[in-house]
């Protein structure tokens, strides 16, 4: 490390004073929101009340269902509001229903046509038993009115595939996300889509994809036995009444409802997020998930228990002799107080030929217990493993959940052990670990957790040797607890700098920023750390903590001022992230300070430094930096290309890709899962396509499905394709972020 220093102090001097006083190039970010520019009120005239463009979009979008008629001069039968809110149709003040002016689409303003012509669904934010949507009133109104023709409007509901915990307002993506797509294309998208990511970016666009309030996308492909006519299902007749030529309706059936749905509640059981999962739920109506066994399975994890019987009884009214429902029968009538109900239901089960021994032990057992509050039953031995239902009934005992069934337990169950009082405190820890690694348990939960462990101080001192030699989630623990606790400055860098490097090797660095946010913050500037600026400031970036970041940014830049060895080489080593970041307009963009950074890279391996100025050149370039030809000519290999195959089949030996997992050697694995792989083609052909159609909904689908579980492992044009897609989406932030993310497991 020191040797590395001193080779970039040796040219330091003219790389500070060119990112001090190079020229800045102006760099034009496009901010474009998925989001419709914001509507403005609609102005009347004195005495004439106010009309939003929101509520006037939804009254457009509803039917009318019921008319009456009511004379001039009668008045209206009008009853005392009883509670709020109240219609803006019916002012207070008013004698009567108050009847917008006809006004022509010239005379309406821009804004609230639209709104007009593209209707605001109702969201999840506003409960469907709560809304209040008054008739819309249509009349002369011209000067004499002989009558004026009232129509009562129908209540229209969300469908809950459309439903989200999240909307525009709260930071998700537009009703419209879906649009111009195909509901069946999407569909298998989704299917494919591979939700656990260690890439924060990439999650956050996932949670927003399958929580954000949406239309369900349309079936653009449909076969002719599939067409009917308009106004059949609520099609729109084209032409003169009578017509026989019509359009097909595209609109999604009952059926293709629940199937998108159903897509959407699995992919979101896939995050391992049981808080989520079940608070999703909540927005949906029973009977849109009746009969399923995966949704009962959520409800038991999450301790409604309640909910599970419901679906059971339901499902035992259709199919009395299905094995699942039998069991999850027997289990509801204990817990009413029905042993002999249970012991019938049991015995069906036998009858069946179910041998399911174990569980109808804890049904014994159970039913023991709730007969006699005083007894300590036995428990059943021979459990192996963790489903849905096993769980609950041990959590419902009272039993202690031995940590070896943790192995092949589902993420949610993994979720759910995390916080179940009946588990040590240690097992907690291990269970939620188990999913940490996995990618399904999230860093502000884990935080909690990490804090209830307890160590002595002996501990805390040696904890960088400890750690070394304990690779396991105790030894994570004591690194970060004892960087937290550090009064020293420069002792707490040195254990950041540990907790960093085994992160990298995992290639999981962003969210070890997250993780240890709080305890990088604490550090200010000074002298003493300028060896470990370059990866705090890495680290603050990573965290979001732009301002910090900054502020550390301009203290290297003056030590390095000041002919300071660390800082020089601090310098060159974070000046790529920062000046990527797009925060700061100060940091300079120039040909001569890219020579001078890839002069910084002679220490590197010739192939080395290639591979990685071609990724920074790469995402530079695709977040909208221009790179000068002739350095990337400079990247142009002299070495043949079967050379180069050859090099590369010798990364890994050719006879590991025939073995099994366990029998490959760990070096040789993890070579494997760390070579960089090229986007698959045909995600990257699609990816073309759908922002060629602007289809923003499947655009960012398909930059999900570019890497399956681990997107660090792009090469750079994948890379690029991923960042150059979510900006033409308007995902200009998350761009930037997720470039930021690739250059720091990769070493910048």
């Amino acid at each position: 490390m020191i040797c590395r220093k001193r080779i970039q102090v040796i040219f330091g001097q003219v790389i500070f004073r060119q990112i001090i006083f190079g020229v800045t190039l102006p760099i034009v970010m496009s901010w474009p929101n998925l989001v419709s520019a914001q509507q403005k009120p609609v102005t009347a005239s004195e005495n004439q009340p106010v009309i939003s463009a929101q509520t006037s979009a939804v009254t457009s979008a509803v039917k009318p269902s019921v008319k009456a008629s009511v004379k001039l001069g009668q008045t209206p039968l009008l009853k005392p509001a009883d509670a709020l809110p109240r219609s803006i149709l019916f002012p207070a003040g008013q004698p009567g229903p108050y009847i917008p002016p006809k006004k022509t689409p010239e005379e309406t303003p821009p804004v609230l046509q639209t709104a007009m012509k593209n209707p605001v669904p109702a969201t999840a934010a506003t409960s469907d038993n709560s809304q209040e949507i008054s008739g819309e009133v249509s009349g002369e109104t011209s000067g004499e009115i002989s009558g004026v023709e009232v129509e009562a409007l129908k209540l229209v509901n969300t469908p809950p595939a459309e439903k989200g915990l999240i909307t525009v307002a709260d930071g998700g993506f537009p009703v419209t996300l879906w649009h111009g797509s195909d509901r069946r294309r999407i569909e298998q998208l989704l299917a494919a889509l591979y939700v656990p990511t260690k890439s924060p970016v990439m999650a956050s666009l996932t949670r927003k994809l399958l929580l954000s309030a949406a239309t369900v996308p349309a079936n653009l492909s449909l076969g002719s036995e599939e067409r009917t006519l308009a106004g059949t299902q609520g099609g729109t007749q084209a032409g003169t009444p009578g017509s026989e030529k019509s359009e097909i309706n595209t609109s999604p059936d009952s059926q293709a409802l629940a199937k998108f749905l159903s897509l959407r509640i699995e992919k979101i059981s896939e995050t391992g997020n049981l808080k989520t999962l079940t608070a999703f739920l909540k927005l949906l109506p029973p009977e849109s998930y009746a009969g399923s066994r995966k949704i009962s399975d959520l409800m038991l994890i999450s301790g409604n228990i309640s909910s599970a019987c419901l679906l059971a009884s339901q499902a035992m009214n259709k199919a009395k002799t299905d094995y699942y429902w039998l069991k999850l029968t027997a289990y509801c009538q204990v817990m009413e107080g029905k042993p002999q109900e249970a012991a019938l239901t049991v015995e069906s089960l036998i009858d069946q030929g179910k041998t399911d021994f174990i569980f109808f032990d804890l049904i014994n057992k159970l039913s023991q217990k709730n007969q006699d509050k005083q007894a300590k039953p036995v428990y059943s031995s021979g459990l192996s493993q963790l489903d849905p239902m096993t769980y609950s009934l041990l959590t419902v005992l009272d039993q202690p959940i031995e940590p070896r069934m943790f192995a092949n337990a589902p993420p949610l169950i993994l979720y759910a052990l995390s916080g179940n009082a009946n588990v040590q405190k240690q097992d907690r820890l291990m269970a939620a670990a188990r999913s940490y690694r996995a990618a399904t348990f999230p860093v502000a939960k884990l935080i909690p957790i990490y804090n209830s462990i307890s160590f002595s101080e002996d501990e805390y001192d040696d904890a960088i040797a400890i750690a070394r030699t304990d690779k396991t989630v105790m030894g994570d623990v004591l690194l970060y607890q004892s960087a937290a606790k550090q009064i020293n400055d420069v002792k707490k860098a040195a254990i950041l700098k540990e907790i960093w490097d085994r992160a990298l090797q995992n290639r999981d660095l962003p969210r070890a920023a997250l993780l240890n946010a709080h305890t990088v913050q604490s550090l200010e500037p000074a002298d003493n750390l300028l060896f470990y600026a370059d990866q705090i400031i890495r680290a603050l970036i990573l965290a979001g903590n732009d301002r910090k970041a900054w502020q550390w940014y301009k203290f290297v830049r003056t030590a390095a001022y000041g002919g300071n060895a660390d800082a020089t080489s601090d310098l060159v080593n974070i000046w790529p992230m920062m000046v990527l970041s797009g925060q700061n307009k100060d940091i300079p963009w120039s040909r001569k300070i890219l020579n001078l950074w890839w002069d910084g890279q002679m220490f590197l391996p010739a192939e080395q430094r290639r591979k990685k100025a071609t990724l920074f050149y790469s995402v530079a370039e695709a977040l909208g930096f221009v790179v000068p030809e002739p350095l990337w000519q400079k990247l142009v290999s002299r070495q043949g290309p079967q050379k180069i195959l050859q090099q590369t089949s010798q990364q890994v030996p050719p006879q590991a890709s025939q073995q099994a997992p366990q029998q490959i050697p760990a070096a040789a694995r993890s070579r494997q899962q760390n070579m960089e792989h090229p986007i698959p083609v045909a995600i990257w052909r699609s990816l073309i396509k759908s922002v060629a159609e602007k289809k923003s909904g499947e655009t960012i689908l398909l930059c999900l499905l570019a890497s399956d579980n681990d997107v660090s492992t792009l090469d750079a044009t994948g890379v690029s394709a991923v960042i150059r897609a979510l900006r033409s989406v308007g995902l200009e932030t998350a761009a930037h972020k997720f470039a930021l993310e690739i250059l720091a497991n990769n070493g910048f």
